[in-house]
């Protein structure tokens, strides 16, 4: 007789004898210690041929959710050391968001209840296998290293269907470790926590009241005493008093403890699951998952501004769903996909790094999860990689062009990007994809035509719209948007009225908001921004007028009193109301179209008045800066505009800051946007325009008082006054000042300057400046007076002005 500890193992098995090996005969030992795992656990998860043949795996060699129906698990059977067993987790593989129903778990009230010592494997109810070896002579079974086969009985689409999986031994140890720190249950325990946990989810979405009969929330004299020290210092005094408590102990009131703070305490619910899930001994994975995604729906813009010791309301969802705790061997896929969401990018890939390398079981929605975060923070590489898993996953009914992979591919390929390879240029992302086996679909070509697009080749782009063409892929909205958003950014109005041209007999598209509102603002840009000097500007408008009276409704036009009394429609338009964008359009346009201060007035006063009632249409304007900088550029124009344009940013800084506690006004819900520093500079522009140097300083106070970072048009304004009034130092001053933030003179720059009498002083002053020690204030005041006498005389030489800038700009050119 062969002496192979593998023979020997198997020969037991099948005549039914222990499989322990005597220590006198530990030949085989070092294979043993590795192998083996334990005497007892060995009894419990091999099972002899023969049971296979009397029960086959399609009928009752099983695993649902919990390793053992009988409340007993291989974390129960714990080694001659131990004199704790380990009680399995059954519910932890449960997931509740997974397509596949499960079968209801056989319960056998009769089995005998074990023992807290290890118990024997005769105790173990005959007919419900935990982990069985499989009948078949497979590859796993004959290797050196043999692998446990567990079955899995599930229900696909109505159809019972056993799946097998390989488990190392390394896996099952691993299995055992985490185990061993969780809190003790048996499989009814857990399904009827969850079954409470359930009830309160359904009570608060439907909101109805709780049926208390499912949720176990009655708290005895204990559980009281516990809750006071929750409230009174959970991270301190209750976590004292938690870790002073036995195994047991914490398990009984955990359970109850959880759910009465779910249903009364969110805030506390969520310090009960950071203390709890920081002890020793860690409450269930799914336990605990189940309760935050409970919170994280119902309870999350309160939880989002929760901090306490320092832990956030993510962070806490990374403590007590830390990856290092997931279960090996049935893993919750909606709980890892909670978790994937809500953590941050570096905990996203250590859970992806350790699933990998723990060869946890992850279904298809799971790897997309991951593959949708991946694509979120660029990682274009580990995306593809991901999805490259993904084609190795043999499951049922699932393909690489499901309609779940598409959607996360076009995500995908939001990120591609032409690169030059041997073969020529090519996309990076889509020839992988096709690789793959993924078949492209409208919507995927819809972006490979915008990233084409994208590339400044319109060629490129033309060809990709000829390729779908020719693949019967039917131009949509998106492809029609694509193809007019290219052609109004290239200015190519030839093309943008072939495309209305074709949208115009297809009433899906000529409705569609996002191309109606892409018409009209090409039509505003070669209308109205970029009109002739010589067209009428009432023709302009009432050109503008036309065009919005076919697709929107002129209702908030007479609102704001922009629409004419006399103004007749040529065709009954839409009734549909018009988008922030087409307001907005014609807003500026009126505002260009006319020059008198009074109806600019006139139009803000009940722009604001509608703003501030909450209408419907026009408060949304209120939301971006735009509107409110097309009325400064109003009101600059005219003297008399200078003190509405103050009123307007101060209307701008009370409309973001709320209303005032002590006034009477209804809160609307619109939040106003703060002045940028576009709407700063436009104030500022509209005191140097009207020559008001001392008002413009005062702006620039109020802009350091708001922490305002000037942008390059802000230095150029700044500039342009100074040099208007021929403050030579204050010129010098306010180049270095801005080159010392990163700025550089350009053209515009050099436009301002040209009003300087003296360039050349103005170099001088720079050069000071520009030396170590400080100036000398009173030689540079007389440098500058004598300057200015000396420019006096040479005002009208208009070749030397010309010449002096020549030079500046030679000098400037290697600090530039």
């Amino acid at each position: 007789m062969s002496l192979c500890p593998h023979h020997l193992l198997r020969s037991r098995f099948s005549a039914g004898l222990p499989s322990s090996v005597p220590q006198r005969s530990l030949r085989w030992g070092h294979w043993y210690r590795h192998h083996a795992l334990n005497t007892t656990a060995a009894r419990c998860i091999a099972h002899e041929a023969s049971n296979s043949k009397a029960a086959p795996p399609g009928d009752i060699s099983y695993i649902n959710n919990d390793l053992n129906s009988s409340g007993v698990s291989p974390d129960a059977i714990s080694n001659s050391h131990s004199s704790t067993s380990i009680a399995p987790s059954p519910s932890e593989s449960q997931d509740a968001d997974a397509q596949v129903p499960q079968l209801p778990l056989p319960h056998d009230p009769s089995a005998p209840t074990q023992p807290n010592d290890a118990p024997s494997f005769r105790r173990i109810r005959k007919g419900a296998p935990v982990l069985s070896l499989s009948g078949e002579n497979t590859p796993a079974k004959r290797g050196v290293r043999p692998r446990i086969v567990y079955n899995k009985l599930t229900v696909v689409n109505g159809e019972t269907t056993n799946k097998q999986r390989l488990v190392s031994p390394e896996s099952l140890d691993l299995e055992k470790s985490i185990r061993a720190q969780s809190l003790f249950y048996n499989g009814s325990e857990v399904r009827q926590w969850r079954a409470g946990c359930t009830e309160l989810y359904r009570a608060k979405f439907y909101k109805r009241d709780v049926k208390d009969d499912l949720v176990l929330s009655k708290l005895d004299i204990e559980d009281q005493w516990l809750l006071e020290k929750i409230n009174t210092d959970c991270m301190g005094v209750f976590r004292e008093a938690w870790e002073g408590l036995d195994k047991a102990a914490k398990a009984a009131h955990w359970k109850r403890l959880s759910l009465w703070l779910l249903q009364h305490s969110p805030e506390k619910a969520l310090e009960f699951l950071l203390v709890t899930s920081q002890n020793t001994d860690k409450p269930v994975f799914i336990m605990v998952a189940d309760s935050l995604i409970y919170l994280d729906a119902f309870h999350s813009p309160l939880l989002k501004r929760w901090e306490r010791a320092g832990y956030t309301y993510n962070s806490v969802i990374e403590t007590c769903l830390d990856p290092d705790h997931w279960p090996v061997l049935f893993l919750p896929q909606k709980a890892v996909r909670f978790y994937v969401k809500k953590v941050r990018q570096e905990s996203v890939y250590r859970a992806y790094e350790l699933a990998h390398h723990r060869y946890a079981h992850l279904i298809a929605e799971t790897y997309l999860c991951f593959m949708r975060r991946f694509t979120e923070f660029g990682d274009v590489d580990t995306a593809l990689e991901v999805l490259q898993r993904l084609q190795r996953l043999r499951q049922h009914d699932f393909s690489l062009n499901s309609e779940g992979i598409k959607r996360h591919c076009c995500k995908l390929l939001m990120h591609d990007s032409v690169i030059d390879s041997p073969s020529g240029r090519n996309f990076r992302i889509l020839p992988k994809l096709l690789e793959l086996g993924v078949r492209p679909d409208r919507d995927m070509m819809n972006v490979v035509l915008s990233n084409a697009f994208k590339t400044g080749d319109p060629q490129l782009g033309q060809d990709m719209l000829n390729f779908m063409k020719g693949q019967d892929l039917e131009p949509d909205s998106y492809t029609y948007l694509t193809l007019l958003s290219d052609a109004v950014s290239r200015g190519d109005r030839e093309r943008v009225e072939s495309l209305i041209h074709e949208i115009n007999p297809r009433p899906d598209l000529r409705r569609n908001p996002w191309i109606a509102s892409k018409i009209f603002h090409a039509h505003f840009l070669y209308t109205a921004k970029h009109a002739d000097p010589d067209v009428d500007s009432n023709a302009i408008f009432y050109s503008m007028l036309d065009m919005y009276n076919q697709y929107y409704d002129l209702t908030p036009l007479k609102e704001l009193s922009i629409l004419p009394f006399e103004y007749t429609p040529s065709s009954e338009g839409e009734n549909t109301p018009p988008s922030t964008i087409a307001l907005y359009l014609m807003i500026a346009t009126y505002l260009r179209c006319q020059k008198r201060l009074a109806h600019t007035q006139r139009v803000y006063s009940r722009f604001r008045s509608l703003v501030l009632d909450g209408h419907e249409t026009v408060s949304s304007l209120a939301v971006t800066d735009h509107t409110y900088n097309e009325f400064l550029i109003a009101f600059r124009h005219d003297p008399r505009g200078l003190r509405p344009a103050v009123r307007l940013v101060e209307d701008m800084l009370q409309s973001a800051a709320g209303p005032e506690p002590d006034t009477q006004s209804q809160d609307t819900g619109v939040v106003g946007v703060k002045p940028t520093v576009r709407t700063w500079t436009l104030l500022l522009s509209a005191f140097v325009y009207n020559r008001q140097p001392l008002a413009a300083e005062k702006v620039q106070e109020m802009m350091a008082k708001h922490g305002v970072e000037y942008n390059m048009v802000s230095w150029n304004t700044i500039i342009n006054g100074y040099a208007n009034a021929q403050n030579i130092p204050e010129v010098a001053n306010t180049i270095k000042a801005m080159e010392d933030e990163g700025f550089s003179i350009d053209a515009y720059t050099m436009k301002s300057l040209r009003y300087l009498r003296d360039p050349e002083r103005l170099w001088v002053a720079i050069e000071e400046l520009d030396k170590p020690s400080e100036p000398d204030h009173e030689n540079a005041s007389d440098m500058s007076e004598s300057g200015l006498a000396e420019v006096d005389e040479a005002a009208d030489n208009e070749q030397l002005l010309d010449q002096g800038l020549q030079r500046l700009q030679e000098r400037m050119a290697p600090r530039i």
